[in-house]
């Protein structure tokens, strides 16, 4: 029998917005019941505890919520083989991973696909007016995501997206905010490649890089609907 006593964890800081990566021997617990991982930034990412080396208290912060989140686990759950995903309830996505060192750098490099890599997958590349500028206005928006600088002004950061052959549509499903990013020339990555954050407000439509680029125009849901 193979007793594993090494776990690596992997987990996005709720402040910076990078991937972290730590080890975790199950050693630590010895002699002292904590054991507390921080980012290189300061901020700290998880505390683990446990009394008797056999029942773990996990506690890390959310990247996506800005929330704490808890689980109870065993020692075969935090030193197992394969990957656990360290989710967010209200989102539903993974912010990090326990396990060994090459399931977790595997589920990582799963979840770090770019969205312009998923649509090369997906067979979409053909879809758009213009591949190359369509696949660099995706990872724009990806990156802002990770950031933490994409979102409504009503509090959602986890906006909807639409590709269309000629444009991206964002989309707030709390407020019904939308922003639209053209993507079918190279003056389009002109226009928006200064843009530090994208946030949506409410009821109104954003031509993001438009000619009104920068302007909000507000319509009616009616108007809305014949301008679609």
């Amino acid at each position: 029998m193979i007793l594993t006593t090494n776990t690596t964890i992997a987990i996005q800081c709720s402040q910076c917005g990078e991937l972290e990566f730590h080890a975790l021997s199950l050693f630590a617990f010895s002699r002292q019941g904590r054991k507390n991982l921080h980012c290189g930034c300061g901020r700290q990412l998880m505390s683990v505890t446990s009394r008797n080396r056999r029942q773990f208290n996990v506690a890390y912060a959310c990247a996506y919520c800005g929330e704490t989140h808890y689980l109870k686990l065993n020692h075969h759950a935090i030193w197992g083989k394969e990957a656990l995903p360290l989710t967010c309830p209200d989102v539903g996505a993974s912010v990090g991973y326990i396990g060994s060192k090459q399931k977790v750098t595997q589920a990582c490099r799963e979840r770090e696909k770019s969205l312009g890599e998923l649509a090369l997958e997906l067979g979409y590349e053909e879809e758009f007016e213009n591949p190359e500028v369509m696949l660099w206005v995706l990872d724009y928006l990806r990156s802002l995501a990770r950031q933490g600088d994409l979102g409504c002004a009503c509090g959602n950061h986890q906006l909807t997206f639409e590709l269309l052959p000629d444009r991206v549509e964002l989309y707030c499903e709390c407020c019904e905010a939308v922003g639209i990013i053209y993507a079918d020339s190279s003056d389009n990555v002109r226009q928006i490649e200064g843009i530090k954050s994208v946030y949506l407000e409410e009821n109104k439509t954003w031509l993001i890089n438009s000619p009104l680029r920068g302007q909000h125009v507000s319509r009616s849901m009616e108007e809305e609907k014949k301008w679609r």
